[in-house]
């Protein structure tokens, strides 16, 4: 089994929004945000990821947060805050879009 490297910022970042990112090497990858989700193929995010929003513009940026980095071979995942509150938060997001969408469907 490979080794996995970790690195974590020993202080806290303010003006970013908490986000879980995981690229799989040269095949792509993607960004959890509370409200938004980014998807890109290959290695390079610049300029080809996709995005799909889940509700309005983040909040709470002020608030200081961990950045964290594990590496384990292609893979790469970064973190600003923690996984699984973002995850928790981009669902609670993606219900709310789901339940707007299908209320406006029926009229």
């Amino acid at each position: 089994m490979g080794l996995i490297e970790r690195h974590s910022s020993p202080e806290r970042v303010r003006g970013r929004e908490r986000g879980f990112e995981v690229q799989l090497g040269e095949l792509g990858g993607f960004e959890l945000r509370p409200t938004r989700l980014f998807l890109w193929p290959g290695s390079d995010r610049d300029g080809q990821a996709r995005v799909l929003s889940l509700g309005r513009a983040p909040r709470s940026l002020l608030l200081p947060r961990k950045e964290s980095e594990y590496i384990a071979g292609a893979v790469r995942m970064r973190s600003v805050g923690n996984p699984l509150m973002t995850l928790a938060l981009a669902a609670v997001h993606t219900a709310k879009a789901v339940r707007r969408r299908e209320s406006s469907d029926r009229g």
